[in-house]
C-alpha cells in the first residue's frame, strides 16, 4: 500500500483523473483530492464566508470531478479547472445565500500571519479576489493558480505547460500584471508583488480533515451529504441552463424537443469542459482555384481572443481580396500539429493558382533546436510546414506572425513562395505589434502587394515606436523568391506578389 501510495504521488494530475476514470481507483482520486482540495475548499470559503458550505461545495466539485474525469482533455490543467469549476458552483449557491455572504465575509478572511494580526493588503484583496480571477483569460488564470495558489516552482509550471522556464517566468508576469490591473481599476492600489506575496501566503489554507474525508467520498460513489447534494443538483440544473442559453445566442438550430433532451441529459453530467478545437474550415470546392487557411496557435501570453479576432480580420481581407469565402479556413483552440497537416495536404488536393497560410502565436524550439509553431501536442516544426506547402501548386504568401519568427525563413525559402515574419529569430517580443498592424492595412488595402502591405504595417510599427520614444524591439523580414534574398523593411518591390488571386 505504501509502494502504491508512492507511486500515485508521483503520477501528474490528469493520469490520475484517468486511472480513476478506467480502473476505478479510489487511491488515485484520494491522491487527487489531497492535493487539491484546500485550493476547492480555500475558494469556496472565501466567496461564500460560511465554512459549512464552503465544505458542501468542496464535496460538490469532486462529485462533479469524479463524473467528468473521463472525458477531460490529457491537456487539461486540473487545477485550474477546479477552481472555475468551484467559481461557478460557488455563484449559484451565492444566488440563494446572498443575504448571509455580505455579511459573513469579514469573518472568514481572519487568516492571521504567524506574526499575528491581519495582513492588510490581503484584508483588501481577498473579497474581490475570487471575482477578478474569474475576469481572466483561462490561461492566465491557469498560470497564477499554479504559481501562486498552488506554489509551483517555475520547473514545476514549466513542465505542466511544455515550455521553457523563461517562457513560463514570462507568462506569469503577464498574467500576474493582468491581474494587477483588475485590482488596481476596483480602486486597490497593490503592486503586482505584494499581490503575489499575499496570494501565496493566503490564498489557500489547509482543508479540515472532515473536508478532505467528505471529498474523497466522491470517488467511492457513496451518497452525498443532503446539502452537499442539494447545491450539486442545482450547480448542474445552472449548467444545463448556461449551456442551452450560449446554444441559443450562438443561433444553434435545435428544435425544442431536442433543447428539452439537452436540459435533461445535462442534470446528469454537464460541468465546465475544456475547449476543443475549434474549425471552420474550408470544405472541398466544386473546382479548383485560391485557397487560404489560418492557424491560431498556442500562446504563452494575453491572446487567444484578440488573435481570434485577428484570423476573423484576415479571412475577411482575404474574401475582399477577392477568394471565395468557403475557400478560406480558420483552425483555432487546441489545435494539433496532426489537424494543421491533414488540412494543408487537403488543399494540395484543389488549391491552383495561389495559397496563403498565416500562423498566429508564438514560436518555440522542437528537439534539435529547429523553429516550431506552438500547437497542443507535439510542435508543427519548419519542416513540417516545408513538406506540406511544397506539395500545394501555384505561388504562395505565408505569414508567421509570431516572435521570434525569422527563423523560420532559411528553411521555408522557395521560388514559389513570399515568406513574411513578424520578428527576426531571437530575442523578440511574444506578442508583436507588428501583427496587429498588418492586419490593419491588409483590411485597409486587401487588393495590395504583399510586400507593400508588410512594409506599410513595419512602418507604422516604427512610427509608433517613434511617437512613444521607445526603443523599437521587433523588425519584420521578408524572403524575396526571386533572388532567395531575406530582407528587412521596407522591402522595396523586389517580390513577385500579385495583387488579386
Amino acid at each position: 500500500m505504501v509502494v502504491e501510495d508512492i507511486m500515485l504521488g508521483d503520477m501528474e494530475d490528469m493520469v490520475l483523473a484517468r486511472t480513476y476514470a478506467t480502473q476505478q481507483s479510489e487511491a488515485a482520486f484520494a491522491t487527487l483530492v489531497a492535493r487539491h482540495a484546500g485550493l476547492v475548499y480555500s475558494a469556496a470559503l472565501r466567496q461564500l464566508g460560511d465554512a459549512h458550505l464552503a465544505q458542501d461545495v468542496t464535496q460538490a466539485v469532486f462529485i462533479l470531478l469524479a463524473r467528468k474525469a473521463g472525458v477531460l482533455s490529457p491537456r487539461t490543467i486540473l487545477s485550474g479547472w477546479l477552481y472555475r469549476t468551484t467559481r461557478f458552483v460557488c455563484a449559484d449557491v451565492r444566488k440563494r445565500e446572498r443575504r448571509r455572504q455580505r455579511r459573513e465575509q469579514e469573518a472568514c478572511m481572519e487568516v492571521d500571519l504567524e506574526t499575528g494580526g491581519p495582513d492588510p493588503a490581503w484584508v483588501q484583496l481577498a473579497p474581490l479576489l475570487d471575482e477578478v480571477m474569474a475576469r481572466l483569460r483561462a490561461g492566465d488564470r491557469d498560470v497564477l493558480v499554479l504559481r501562486f495558489f498552488e506554489n509551483k516552482s517555475l520547473k514545476e509550471l514549466a513542465d505542466v505547460l511544455g515550455l521553457e522556464e523563461r517562457a513560463a517566468q514570462k507568462r506569469v508576469q503577464r498574467a500576474l500584471d493582468r491581474l494587477r490591473g483588475l485590482v488596481v481599476r476596483r480602486g486597490i492600489p497593490l503592486s503586482a508583488a505584494v499581490i503575489a506575496s499575499v496570494v501565496t501566503a493566503h490564498a489557500v489554507q489547509a482543508a479540515p480533515t472532515a473536508v478532505v474525508e467528505l471529498a474523497q467520498t466522491a470517488g467511492t460513489g457513496q451518497v452525498a451529504a443532503p446539502s452537499a447534494n442539494a447545491i450539486l443538483q442545482s450547480a448542474l440544473k445552472a449548467m444545463a441552463w448556461l449551456k442551452v442559453k450560449v446554444a441559443l445566442s450562438a443561433g444553434a438550430a435545435l428544435g425544442l424537443a431536442a433543447v428539452m433532451t439537452a436540459v435533461a441529459l445535462a442534470q446528469f453530467s454537464a460541468t465546465p469542459e475544456t475547449p476543443t478545437a475549434h474549425q471552420a474550415v474550408a470544405s472541398t470546392p466544386a473546382t479548383p482555384g485560391p485557397g487560404a487557411l489560418i492557424v491560431v496557435g498556442l500562446m504563452a501570453n494575453d491572446a487567444p481572443d484578440a488573435l481570434e479576432s485577428l484570423a476573423d480580420s484576415i479571412q475577411r481581407s482575404l474574401v475582399a481580396r477577392g477568394f471565395e469565402a468557403e475557400r478560406v479556413g480558420i483552425l483555432s483552440g487546441e489545435v494539433t500539429r496532426e489537424q494543421i497537416l491533414r488540412e494543408l495536404h487537403h488543399r494540395a488536393g484543389w488549391v491552383r493558382e495561389e495559397f496563403w497560410l498565416v500562423l498566429l502565436g508564438q514560436t518555440g524550439k522542437a528537439q534539435g533546436g529547429e523553429p516550431a509553431f506552438q500547437v497542443s501536442g507535439p510542435r508543427l516544426t519548419a519542416s513540417d510546414l516545408k513538406d506540406a506547402l511544397d506539395a500545394i501548386p501555384g505561388r504562395q504568401f505565408v505569414f508567421i506572425g509570431t516572435g521570434n519568427s525569422g527563423a523560420f525563413l532559411p528553411l521555408l525559402r522557395s521560388p514559389q513562395r513570399t515568406v513574411l515574419s513578424a520578428t527576426m529569430a531571437e530575442g523578440e517580443p511574444d506578442l508583436p505589434r507588428f501583427l496587429s498592424r498588418w492586419a490593419m492595412h491588409f483590411a485597409a488595402s486587401p487588393r495590395a502587394d504583399f510586400a507593400e502591405i508588410a512594409a506599410r504595417a513595419s512602418a507604422s510599427v516604427s512610427e509608433y515606436c517613434k511617437q512613444a520614444n521607445i526603443a523599437q524591439s521587433e523588425h519584420a523580414q521578408l524572403v524575396d523568391p526571386a533572388s532567395a534574398k531575406i530582407l528587412d523593411a521596407p522591402f522595396g518591390h523586389t517580390t513577385h506578389s500579385t495583387n488579386t488571386p
